[in-house]
């Protein structure tokens, strides 16, 4: 028996996110199988995925790093935008954002 806590995050998606979801789950299987296939989706995200139908956003650019069991990327989110205020950090914890580990 392992000691495991896993926890089911509910978020809203749109139609287009549920769309590229998929095909990013389908590039990640597909690079686990084929080492050339992950190197161009490494080196050349946006390509790569817009072949797969993935719909990225006019201006964003992709960057895909890989994980090992000795090294681990943590993504520092962007600061929010427009009407929205950053609160302090006892007062809105961020228990709904995913940090990668």
């Amino acid at each position: 028996m392992t000691n495991k806590t896993t926890y089911t995050k509910h978020i809203e998606m749109s139609a287009d996110e549920m769309a590229n979801l998929a095909v990013w789950d389908r590039a990640v299987l597909r690079s686990w199988q084929d080492p050339e296939f992950r190197q161009k989706l490494i080196d050349d995200p946006n390509a790569v995925l817009t072949e797969l139908g993935f719909k990225i956003p006019a201006g964003v650019r992709f960057v895909v790093v890989e994980n090992t069991p000795e090294r681990r990327h943590v993504v520092l989110p962007s600061a929010p935008s427009g009407d929205v205020s950053v609160k302090s950090l006892d007062a809105s914890p961020l228990h709904d954002y995913d940090p990668g580990f």
